[in-house]
């Protein structure tokens, strides 16, 4: 009887490991969250995010096998500001939240005054969180008045999760499809990421420094789906 708890204990414990394991692969490294397009609306948006990701996989501290860069899953909120006049710039500041690890992104995003981009909508934000940051740009257009289009390019580097190991610098790019009907919002799109995973960092007890080497080259794909709910139905 007391080898079946053992045995059982053990079994518990090592179920509770793979799953934190697991949560931790998916959520650390993220991609941006997708929450937002080129033009900002006004009001409040909330939704869901999700992808499926591919890539090289490396090991980073106790988190296991990971790539460069993970797509978020998860619940997000978001609010714009986008005044009447056109000489005037559109705000948007949001953040999502994993399902599986409880890592939030916050999102600050300026779209320029549509009077100086014509039909093109141009802006430019960052997102953070507490293992770094990453500066994006966004440039879209319409497709029709209820589907729209829009392309992203950034830079960040994020901390890895071992004190014994150096950050990850990577390059973000970006290209979604978004669709409006009534209050709806679903955005369709594909993430890549290029860039060093964390390299190896040693304390010098010499020169009382620490030492990096450089991460070997990795990238990472991810392809997904954001579905939400805006405050004010689709204007066309």
């Amino acid at each position: 009887m007391a080898l079946r708890n053992r045995k059982a204990r053990l079994a518990g414990a090592w179920t509770a490991r793979h799953m934190t394991t697991c949560a931790l692969a998916i959520t650390c490294g993220c991609f941006p969250a997708m929450t937002h397009g080129a033009r900002i609306e006004d009001g409040f948006i909330v939704g869901l995010t999700g992808a499926l990701a591919s890539g090289e996989t490396h090991v980073e501290g106790d988190e296991g096998g990971i790539r460069l860069r993970e797509p978020i899953i998860g619940a997000f909120i978001g609010y714009g500001s986008a005044p009447i006049r056109r000489d005037l710039p559109r705000f948007y500041v949001g953040a999502a939240v994993p399902v599986f690890f409880p890592l939030a992104q916050i999102d600050a995003y300026i779209q320029l005054p549509p009077a100086w981009t014509g039909s093109l909508a141009v802006g430019a934000g960052g997102v953070a969180s507490i293992e770094g940051a990453t500066g994006y740009a966004l440039v879209g257009g319409e497709i029709n008045p209820s589907t729209a289009w829009h392309v992203g390019a950034g830079y960040g580097r994020r901390n890895s999760s071992s004190t014994s190991q150096s950050s990850s610098p990577a390059w973000v790019g970006s290209a979604t499809v978004e669709m409006a009907r009534g209050y709806l919002r679903t955005q369709m799109f594909l993430q890549v990421a290029s860039g060093e995973i964390p390299g190896q960092c040693f304390n010098d007890p010499v020169i009382r420094r620490s030492t990096c080497t450089r991460g070997e080259h990795r990238s990472a794909a991810a392809l997904g789906i954001s579905l939400a709910r805006h405050q004010r139905k689709r204007k066309r």
